[in-house]
């Protein structure tokens, strides 16, 4: 039997290439050794335990989710098979049906090849692969299989999902100002599961495909924009019919306005977003606190500070309607709410909100090793101390009055630097730019 090897436990999650890294094996150890840890941990109850259980629509979750369901009831737990869901779905089942503990098999946002495991208690806190790993030899100890103790049942919870979302976003009050808009769908099988059913009960045209239409070919349609989902629907971008991506904190700033009066006032941002957000924020009196970035710091945030909305520069948006937690499906709800509150373009509605301000998307720059990175950060933030304020949340943040950026490494590939970057103008941020990748580059 295979077993679990350290490099597949993330600091969010558990992920890797399938089968090589993660395959039926692993997958069953992780039910067998995964609960009776969690209740000698004090993590969860020493009782019968009530689990729910579900996949993206990648081809290898069948097998996985069958021989994890397997080792699961090895020991004595109730386990529900939701089949196919997506990671916010699963949020909604844990906090709506009061489980014990979800799982969902999924690769998130990488391609096919890859696999993983997010794992969620009842309050939404993520076991993480970080705080697996000092268990490895507990989970790779040999097996012993006997009788089955637990028990299995199969549900489709998608109607019930589907009116939540509908009752939450208050959405149904907006109906006249959004039937009218034409609405291109980029999305896996999992979210159209759901959508279909929101699509059916708000009458408002969505057309699905599940592939994204190439940039030349989008401004032919006759579309309003194209909104696209990510594989496991925790994350959402919005496309204008001109092929351009709206940047996550600029849909951010369309949710503040939204919200603006709304309370508590209380907004948590990462470092990668813009200075623009802030100012807005700040304008409509909300209290802003910056985050690191990445769910569970982004969920654990929301929690602490009892805060309205949430925003990642990286296209996630969380939400006191939604158990504090990001939602792409609620995102785009209220996206639609926004969009009937006002009578502009996308364009217009963004120049509202930037002004004239030059805003990249991130930018990423490969290197050979973890180790560089860090030098090349100590580097940069010597050469800036003296150009703008720093701070050190989430990697390198620098900010002036002519320009901002986040510099950090990736939390799942450390070898990758990312690069976030603001200006107020053209010049000032071809002169930020120009310094930034020569320091990496040399």
């Amino acid at each position: 039997m295979d077993t679990i090897k350290e490099k597949i436990l993330l600091s969010y999650d558990i992920r890797g290439l399938y089968p090589k890294d993660i395959n039926a094996d692993v997958a069953w150890r992780l039910g067998y050794y995964l609960t009776p840890l969690l209740i000698k941990e004090g993590i969860l109850p020493k009782r019968r335990l009530k689990i729910i259980i579900g996949r993206d629509t990648r081809k290898s979750g069948l097998i996985l989710l069958k021989n994890l369901i397997q080792g699961l009831m090895q020991n004595n737990v109730e386990v529900f098979d939701a089949g196919i869901i997506t990671t916010p779905f699963l949020y909604f089942l844990i906090k709506n049906y009061h489980f014990d503990l979800g799982i969902i098999i999924t690769g998130s946002h990488l391609n096919e090849n890859y696999t993983g495991f997010k794992i969620y208690t009842n309050e939404l806190q993520a076991i993480t692969g970080e705080q697996l790993k000092k268990y490895l030899n507990h989970f790779n100890q040999p097996v012993t299989i006997g009788l089955i103790k637990g028990k299995q049942l199969r549900k489709n919870f998608i109607r019930e999902y589907a009116d939540f979302l509908l009752n939450q976003s208050e959405i149904r009050k907006y109906l006249r100002n959004i039937q009218n808009k034409n609405i291109l769908v980029c999305c896996p099988k999992s979210t159209q599961l759901i959508l279909e059913k929101i699509k059916k009960e708000l009458k408002i045209k969505m057309q699905f495909v599940h592939r994204p239409i190439p940039k030349r070919l989008l401004n032919k349609r006759k579309n309003d924009f194209m909104v696209q989902f990510d594989a496991d629907g925790d994350r959402i971008y919005i496309i204008q019919r001109n092929g351009e991506v709206i940047l996550g904190d600029v849909l951010g700033a369309f949710f503040i306005e939204l919200l603006k009066n709304k309370k508590p006032k209380k907004v948590i941002l990462d470092c990668r977003c813009g200075c623009f957000l802030e100012d807005l924020a700040k304008k409509y009196k909300f209290e802003v606190v910056y985050s690191k970035a990445g769910h569970s710091f982004f969920k654990e945030a929301m929690k602490k500070n009892q805060a309205l909305l949430g925003i990642e520069k990286s296209g996630h948006y969380y939400w006191r309607d939604f158990f504090y937690a990001d939602s792409a499906i609620f995102s785009f709800l209220m996206f639609l709410k926004f969009l009937a509150k006002e009578n502009q373009s996308l364009a217009d509605l963004i120049k509202k909100f930037v002004g004239e301000k030059i805003i990249a998307p991130e930018i990423n720059f490969r290197l050979k090793s973890k180790r560089q990175s860090l030098i090349i950060l100590q580097k940069i933030e010597k050469q800036f101390s003296k150009m703008g304020e720093i701070n050190k949340i989430d990697g390198l943040t620098v900010k002036s009055k002519k320009f901002h950026f986040n510099l950090r490494q990736s939390n799942t590939e450390p070898n990758i630097l990312r690069l976030n970057l603001e200006a107020s103008d053209k010049k000032t941020y071809q002169n930020i730019f120009s310094m930034i990748t020569k320091m990496i580059n040399h």
